[in-house]
């Protein structure tokens, strides 16, 4: 046979065999990591190929496929001969494999068995080690390259398990790990890691890690979801790994031991897979890191308001940053504010601990929202780079897609507003209004009759049965009845108007009270009358603490001063809530310990200062207290919500709960609860 397939070539013809429904050109794209350019030219020498056997290759809506007499098809493949069983490696994958079994390797290797492993020759090795070389520096690793020596990966512990995780995220799916980490076989799995993972990670190990880890997070609290639990037993299989080759961390260089329950919980989780009595402290903080990473909620036991409010500062920054940047009224939308702030309080965790997230949907993002991407990528670094934070794009990207579904909202209320001309009677008009209302509902029509009858009529677009001029104003020229070109010509010019415009300047509708007024006023007076003021002296949020639970003591509304302290203080060491910039911090607790809800303003003689954002320390004068029941009524939750909102939304509540005087405090809290919907 004159004609010869390639290797890929041929891969890609036994796919289409096998298939019953056809291959997806885009399914061929992602199994080969080439680019559809690619796949087509390979398609075009597939054709020329079967149709020596009399077959036919077909390309529709089902895929591809080939069609023919059945014994031709049995001629072929038994002349194709050996068709590969695996799926050839694409050069970027080749390289993340070598990189990644360099990083695992503890010593030298041979190039020639990555030669042999890979089916590659030594110049190809040798060009995809300069890559792996530039990308090791990036990440505060050496590769080291000496003839008779090997090649060689050398740095920190630490940056070498983080470049580890980051390769894995970037070349497996986390539907494809968790497949893998879940199953009881290798061979669940056709993907082009496989082999990585037996290679390094025992099946049995696997199962093992897999059951220990349901069994020591079972009482988690938050629980971890399913994604959390297999991206935390990524990191658990990288330690025991790196542990059992000789590679370990050290022990924390400071005196102060962290015995947190997380760190208790992984090392447990070491001690079961880690023989000896070694010190694996520096392991265990290790991992401690990724669980708390792996843990964005918190309990509803201890959470009282609806997020971390110093994330809700950040993030109402932001969106007032972006409302100027776009020209957009985002600064009222209340879901966007809430949305980024429940992103960026777990985010913030893990651009401190140099966490790494995957996003899937980044390049899909960039493409439909480029616009809002660059402008939040502007946004985080003018919020968050002051406080040494360096958001990654995958941040940025998920961010965006809150600023995304705000701007859908936004362009949703956009009502545009249509003038119908038609001179040749009423009739005739109307009957083209009937038709353009039903293929058009979402469009408001503003003006109907003769060329001069609405002439002062304010519109967005014209429609005429005759050709006119508008000023300023797009004008498509239709009959009465409407044809399908002209309804296509009109969306064509909506879409150009939608594109053109910004969203209409007014602010997001929150949805109406579930309460009827009267109730919610009550109850927002009553809260307002309890909020008190007092001056104190303390050198300390603990000191704080405890002038609270005092004061809380003195007037009866607790009987068990050990239960609330240790609300409040299992709430604080959560992480502290304090307002960027404003010298305000908020504690807040929900307690059993409580026969009445606690509305309270601390001033503070001298001020002192609390780690916030970043762990930077800021100077606070002012505590705002918020202590409800266990079982407090969701009419007052919803105060406190509310209350707190306002703290980041209006800014001026901050400074008069600072200074102002308890009747303008009281009044202005009055105020907010009946003014803001939640």
């Amino acid at each position: 046979m004159a004609k010869k397939l390639t290797e890929r070539q041929k891969y890609i013809l036994s796919v289409i065999l096998e298939a019953n429904d056809g291959v997806d050109t885009h399914d061929l794209v992602r199994r080969l990591e080439v680019s559809r350019r690619t796949i087509q030219r390979d398609m075009s020498a597939i054709q020329s190929y079967v149709a020596l056997f009399h077959l036919v290759v077909r390309m529709d809506s089902k895929g591809i496929s080939v069609e023919g007499d059945p014994s031709d098809i049995r001629r072929m493949v038994e002349q194709i001969g050996k068709i590969p069983p695996k799926l050839p490696l694409a050069p970027k994958v080749r390289e993340a494999r070598v990189a990644l079994d360099l990083l695992m390797e503890q010593g030298p290797s041979k190039l020639g068995y990555f030669g042999k492993q890979l089916h590659v020759t030594s110049a190809s090795l040798s060009q995809s080690l300069d890559d792996i070389a530039d990308w090791l520096n990036a990440h505060g690793l050496s590769l080291i390259r000496r003839r008779g020596y090997g090649v060689e990966v050398q740095g920190n512990e630490e940056a070498r398990r983080e470049a580890i995780a980051e390769l894995v995220y970037e070349q497996v799916s986390l539907s494809d790990l968790m497949t893998l980490f879940r199953q009881n076989t290798h061979g669940a799995t056709d993907h082009p890691f496989v082999l990585w993972f037996s290679k390094w990670f025992d099946v049995q190990q696997i199962a093992q890690v897999r059951d220990v880890l349901r069994e020591e997070l079972a009482a988690s609290n938050p629980p971890l979801d399913e994604a959390a639990f297999y991206g935390f037993m990524l990191h658990v299989l990288l330690t025991i790994s790196r542990i059992n080759s000789g590679a370990s961390l050290p022990p924390p260089e400071n005196a102060t031991v962290d015995a947190s329950q997380d760190v208790q919980t992984c090392l447990r989780i070491i001690r079961r897979f880690v023989q000896g009595n070694g010190d694996v402290s520096g392991e265990a903080q290790y991992l401690a890191k990724h669980l708390r990473g792996a843990k964005v909620l918190m309990t509803e036991e201890n959470r009282m308001l609806p997020l971390n409010l110093t994330s809700m500062d950040l993030a109402y920054r932001m969106v007032r940053y972006l409302a100027k940047a776009l020209d957009m009224p985002l600064a009222g939308d209340r879901g966007l504010v809430v949305g980024m702030a429940q992103h960026l309080e777990p985010a913030i965790h893990r651009m401190m601990t140099g966490l790494h997230i995957r996003n899937p949907l980044l390049e899909e993002i960039k493409r439909r929202y480029e616009t809002l991407f660059h402008a939040m990528r502007a946004a985080s670094h003018s919020v968050l780079g002051p406080y040494g934070l360096e958001v990654p794009d995958a941040e940025v990207g998920y961010l965006t897609m809150h600023l995304g579904a705000s701007y859908e909202r936004l362009r949703a209320q956009r009502v545009f507003r249509v003038r119908i001309v038609c001179p040749n009677g009423i009739s005739s008009a109307e009957l083209l209004a009937s038709r353009f209302r039903k293929e058009f509902p979402q469009v408001k029509i503003v003006g109907l009759g003769s060329l001069h009858d609405s002439a002062d009529v304010q519109c967005d677009l014209v429609v005429s049965t005759v050709p006119i001029h508008q000023q300023g104003v797009p004008v498509v020229t239709v009959s009465p009845f409407l044809t399908d070109e002209e309804v296509a010509q009109i969306e064509s010019v909506l879409e150009e108007l939608e594109a053109d415009s910004s969203p209409m300047k007014s602010g997001v509708l929150e949805p109406a009270l579930a309460e009827s007024k009267a109730p919610w006023y009550e109850a927002a007076s009553q809260m307002s009358e309890r909020v008190q003021i007092r001056r104190v002296s303390a050198k300390s949020i603990r000191e704080v603490i405890e002038k609270i639970v005092d004061d809380i003591w003195s007037t009866g509304d607790t009987n068990d001063k050990t239960a609330l302290m240790d609300a409040i203080l299992q709430r604080e060491q959560l992480g502290s809530i304090v307002l960027p910039g404003k010298r305000l911090s908020v504690l807040h607790a929900r307690t059993h310990a409580l026969s009445q809800y606690q509305v309270a303003i601390y001033r503070l003689a001298e001020p002192f200062t609390v780690l916030g954002v970043a762990k930077r320390e800021e100077p606070v004068d002012t505590v705002l207290v918020l202590l409800a029941l266990s079982n407090e009524s969701v009419t007052n939750i919803r105060l406190f919500g509310m209350l707190s909102s306002a703290l980041v939304m209006d800014d001026d509540l901050v400074d008069i709960l600072r200074n102002a005087p308890i009747s303008v405090v009281q009044q202005r809290i009055r105020q907010v609860m009946y003014q803001t919907e939640e």
